[in-house]
């Protein structure tokens, strides 16, 4: 009965210590973890006390970081729209690279040359040629005659006057005769007329009547007017004591057209 009690009393004391250990071991295991927990983390660093930013600050930092959050999106944009163009181009070049190289068309040779262009032809105007004046009248009883000058025949008047006698027509005439055969000479007619010396405007009247009568006389002969050249002068200039005043010079010229 001894030894009973005595172990009764043995396990007894055995589970009053090992509670007495497990209450201890709990107690050290709260203890420990929060220690542990200190140790294992790194020091913290001392952080400086931000200052109070008053209330009208804040919206303009919002702004701010709204603002570098949108202006950071349009990259985002055109590399994506880079992408799609280099994604879209590659298959492009892959098919021009791959495409088929079409043979240039053979030539066609016509069986015949093609017909000769057909003119039309010129149609006829009719030419108007210069009219041709009358035929200036001849008098009898004028006064004037012809003297052969170098390369050509003086034809004199009477003053104040361009009437021609037959001697005088015939002069012109004659001179006009010898031009036909050469086409390339022409006829130049000096005009001459006496006058008042303070009045050059009528012996420069009456020396262009003579010039187109003598004209009007070589056109009827079949010379064209473009082959004559009439210059009017006037008075002619002082000369010898008696020389002739009113007369015209019908000389050929050598110049070629």
């Amino acid at each position: 009965m001894q030894n009973v009690f005595s172990l009764s009393r043995r396990l007894s004391l055995f589970c009053a210590v090992t509670l007495l250990s497990l209450q201890g071991a709990q107690a050290q295991i709260v203890t420990s973890s929060s220690a542990l927990d200190q140790l294992g983390a790194p020091p913290e660093k001392a952080k400086p006390a931000a200052p109070a930013k008053r209330a009208h600050d804040t919206t303009p930092t919002t702004r701010e970081k709204g603002q570098s959050h949108t202006a950071a999106r349009p990259p985002t944009r055109e590399v994506k729209t880079q992408e799609s163009q280099s994604g879209t181009a590659a298959p492009s070049t892959a098919s021009t690279a791959h495409a088929p190289v079409r043979p240039p068309p053979a030539a066609t040779i016509p069986a015949a040359p093609p017909p000769l262009p057909v003119l039309t032809p010129t149609p006829d105007v009719a030419l108007h040629p210069f009219p041709i004046p009358p035929q200036p009248t001849v008098v009898v009883a004028a006064k004037g005659a012809a003297t052969p000058i170098a390369g050509g025949v003086r034809i004199t008047f009477a003053a104040g006057s361009d009437e021609l006698n037959p001697g005088t027509h015939q002069a012109i005439l004659t001179f006009g005769q010898s031009l036909a055969d050469k086409p390339n000479v022409r006829a130049i007619v000096l005009a001459y007329s006496s006058g008042a010396p303070n009045d050059p405007s009528l012996p420069r009247r009456m020396a262009l009547l003579r010039g187109l009568a003598a004209r009007s006389v070589l056109m009827n002969s079949g010379i064209a007017s473009t082959r004559i050249y009439v210059r009017v002068i006037g008075q002619p200039p002082a000369g010898a004591a008696g020389a002739p005043q009113d007369y015209i010079d019908l000389t050929q010229s050598d110049s070629q057209p």
